[in-house]
């Protein structure tokens, strides 16, 4: 029998949680190598019968530091531990794709996360090349995108239960509410659109442990996962600004908190 080695986690609002229920039952409910998955959801929602997927109630469960609410409950137990892997329900993440993670991160003594690199079905190329700053066929591109996001990734169970400069957090820094910054202005579809300072959490965690630790690495394995976009055309322009803003974002964050994106690229591999 396979022994769990991982917690499970993502996030819904109430409308949409009874489609994630049964995409989440469908795809992992049996992968012996989860031990629970939780959901974080705007609706107090009971455990189902089995006890494996257990909801958190937060008001708003999209926002970037909601993960964080996850962290805190796996460290109420000091006992057991397992490796996060939070994802978006909007990822095609097979079971193969985690065994894949698992091992990597099992593999080595000093990786701080893993995770793939994703495919949307929103952005063209041009679009994908010019939010990223570069070619992702040859790496050569921005800060934010050469690390994993919290759309699909592995934390190491070490920095998930670490303590003091080894503990894992997502930084409140990454919610517009706090932080000082005004708004910022993209270019999506021609134009410049109005958007804030907020996301890359996940960059700015891996950061502060890179900054605070010796010969710490993460890893963003090659293969591009299915990351598909459902609904309209508003939803699909918000996506554009959000993939938009990243670089700009992540690399603003960064030189508020005093992390070195030079240190942060050569811990990549």
């Amino acid at each position: 029998m396979t022994t769990p080695k991982i917690i499970l986690a993502t996030r819904t609002d109430k409308n949409s949680y009874e489609k994630c229920l049964k995409d989440i039952e469908h795809r992992f409910v049996n992968n012996q190598s989860i031990e629970k998955i939780f959901i974080i959801c705007d609706q107090n929602i009971p455990d189902t019968e089995s006890g494996k997927i257990k909801t958190i109630f937060d008001l708003n469960p999209t926002r970037q530091t909601a993960f964080n609410l996850v962290i805190e409950k796996l460290r109420e137990d000091q006992n057991n531990k397992f490796h996060l892997l939070t994802f978006s329900k909007e990822v095609g993440l097979q079971n193969k794709y985690i065994d894949k993670m698992i091992k990597i991160i099992d593999d080595s003594d000093n990786l701080i996360v893993v995770g793939y690199r994703l495919k949307d079905n929103i952005l063209n190329d041009s679009e994908v090349k010019l939010y990223s700053n570069g070619d992702l066929q040859n790496g050569n591109v921005g800060i934010a995108y050469q690390v994993p996001w919290n759309t699909c990734a592995l934390w190491n169970k070490k920095f998930v239960y670490g303590k003091d400069k080894k503990k894992l957090i997502f930084d409140e820094i990454c919610e517009e509410k706090n932080n000082q910054l005004g708004h910022l202005y993209v270019k999506v579809n021609d134009a410049l659109i109005e958007t804030e300072f907020e996301g890359m959490e996940d960059g700015i965690a891996i950061a502060a442990l890179i900054s605070n630790n010796e010969n710490l690495k993460f890893k963003l394995i090659d293969e591009r996962l299915c990351w598909k976009i459902v609904g309209d055309c508003k939803r699909e322009t918000n996506h554009k600004i959000k993939m938009a803003r990243k670089n700009i974002v992540l690399s603003t964050f960064m030189n508020i908190k005093g992390y070195s994106i030079d240190k942060l690229r050569e811990a990549g591999h």
